[in-house]
């Protein structure tokens, strides 16, 4: 469909007194990452775009704030940016320019066992292959050799086409088995995690650690059909970015390109609900009772909230309702502590290099455990037995998290089940607690003296939070065979755009997914000018192109 848009000018009346009823070519529901993307491509491409925030602050999971006590802050969703080598939008509006600063340490993940001994994975792979030979040569000799097969899939196949609109799976399946490297991804798709790793890997410990960074956010490590995320995300364990100044950092970056080119940002003004007239969106109202009158929508929100809350039941065409009562939230969500110190973690590993990784598992001991672990939290509960997380000392790498000279702040987070046995509210201290004497058993200092405050936050946190991560979803929604690439968040929605004419989609729920990867912004952007025919003021990125020229021309 091709209409036509408004342009760039504000009602002349917009920043003395808003009007009640006001016309935009475009509407962004939700500042998130993938909010925050959609809108500055299209401002940019000189479209007035309204982007509504629900909270106070914009970013979504991109947030850093004080937790409970003050003068400490904390990165309390988004710390570790693993696609920044990609993300298009980093390069379309170079974001250096707003003071985006991009730290990518040598030592990115340790895992740290109770008996001393440690494992590494680093920006380096040998050194890496030098960790892992302490525990197996033949694993070291395995992982050098896999990498450099895992790590071309991932950056020449995977990355890429998480910017580029997902295929039918046969067609997919066409052209993939076009290249060497293509066949390989395909191989790996039909094995689930648990299996490659075990394939690949010989050594207990080692594949502890594989099994844990390829499935931390939210693979099962059960499930075939996905095993194609393994490279993936081993590769972006391996090259794991903080961004200087917090994560909020890239949020307001975003923001200021929204604002620059025209656009508008309302925050603390959530959408009641999405308006339909005969079939097609005419716009948003307000909790405020502003209304907003625009020809489209994107919501970056999960389906429930877009589809069911926000456009209503009754005006969901076709089997569209029952494609959004199918869709399936995370397996797990997250709680976690957050620490103020005098001093940060110092670990009883013998390798000195751990005590500057980015991220340390703690906790886990052997694959058999991590395995129960998961096993329970699918299960509603937690073992305080066999549980494990992963910690970072934020302050290594950003100092003005303290606010007091000289203290530190860090966290310890670990897989959780919503709806846990017993509730949160009873279970919360207890649960934080165990954490933190996990944590001590490798980290000896995390307690006494040295803990200035604690702060717990809980999957129902989260939700309070960001009511969008239903049950603490951080994702939106799982990731398995059917609800990944053309099935995201289903076949009528996938390329962002809706059976429901001028809604458009562009969240965590949509292809490709979440995680802060940038790509159902980018997408819906692009979708989204070409259907108003408004010209690409932006084009693909070199790797992009590569992959475009390889497996779909």
């Amino acid at each position: 469909m091709t209409q036509e848009f408004v342009g760039r000018k504000h009602p002349q009346s917009f920043f003395s007194e808003f009007p009640i009823e006001s016309e935009w070519d475009v509407i962004v529901i939700g500042a998130g990452p993938n909010g925050l993307m959609t809108a500055a491509y299209l401002a940019r491409a000189g479209l007035r775009v309204a982007l509504v925030e629900r909270r106070y602050e914009i970013g979504g999971g991109l947030a850093t704030e004080e937790i409970l006590f003050p003068g400490y802050y904390s990165n309390i969703h988004a710390v570790y940016h693993m696609m920044v080598d990609f993300m298009p939008v980093l390069r379309d509006f170079d974001l250096k320019q707003h003071g985006v600063v991009w730290i990518k340490p040598n030592q990115q993940t340790s895992m740290v066992f109770e008996d001393g001994t440690s494992l590494q994975l680093t920006r380096m792979l040998e050194d890496t292959v030098d960790s892992i030979h302490k525990f197996s040569t033949e694993d070291a000799v395995a992982f050098g050799e896999t990498m450099r097969t895992w790590r071309k899939l991932s950056r020449e196949v995977i990355a890429p086409a998480t910017y580029i609109p997902p295929m039918p799976p046969l067609d997919m399946i066409d052209a993939m088995q076009r290249t060497e490297l293509g066949e390989k991804m395909l191989e790996l798709s039909e094995q689930s995690p648990l299996e490659i790793i075990t394939d690949t890997f010989e050594n207990d410990r080692v594949r502890a650690m594989m099994l844990y960074t390829t499935c931390m956010w939210g693979l099962d490590p059960n499930e075939s059909g996905v095993g194609f995320f393994v490279p993936l995300l081993l590769d972006r364990a391996m090259n794991k970015a903080y961004c200087q100044g917090g994560s909020h950092k890239l949020a307001s970056s975003l923001a200021k390109e929204v604002v620059r080119n025209g656009g508008v940002i309302l925050d603390s003004s959530q959408v009641n609900n999405i308006i339909i007239e005969d079939g097609h969106v005419a716009g948003v109202e307000l909790w405020e009772g502003r209304t907003l009158r625009s020809k489209v929508v994107a919501s970056s929100l999960d389906p429930e909230t877009t589809f069911l809350d926000l456009v209503g039941p009754e005006n969901l065409p076709g089997h569209l309702k029952e494609d959004v009562s199918r869709w399936e939230l995370d397996k797990w969500s997250y709680t976690t502590v957050h620490v103020a110190t005098n001093e940060p973690p110092a670990y009883i590993s013998r390798d000195p290099s751990v005590r500057d990784s980015f991220m340390t598992i703690v906790g886990i001991e052997s694959t058999e455990q991590l395995l129960a672990h998961w096993a329970a939290v699918q299960s509603g509960t937690i073992d305080l037995d066999a549980f494990g997380g992963h910690t970072t000392w934020q302050t290594q790498y950003d100092p003005h998290l303290s606010r007091v000279p000289g203290k530190h702040v860090s966290f310890f987070q670990m897989h959780a089940p919503y709806d846990i046995a017993g509730g949160w509210e009873e279970r919360r201290d207890g649960i934080a607690e165990a954490m933190m004497e996990k944590w001590r058993r490798v980290a000896p200092n995390m307690g006494g003296d040295n803990i200035l405050m604690t702060a717990a936050e809980t999957p129902e946190d989260i939700e309070i939070r960001m009511p969008n991560m239903r049950r603490g979803s951080i994702k939106h929604g799982d990731y398995n065979p059917l609800q990944l690439g053309s099935y995201r968040p289903n076949q009528d929605c996938s390329g962002t755009d809706t059976p429901i004419e001028g809604l458009y989609v562009c969240g965590a729920s949509t292809y490709p997914g979440g995680l802060v990867i940038g790509g159902p912004g980018y997408l819906a952007a692009g979708k989204i000018a070409d259907d108003m025919g408004v010209e690409r003021w932006w084009k693909p990125t070199p790797e992009m192109e590569k992959y475009q020229a390889t497996y779909l021309d």
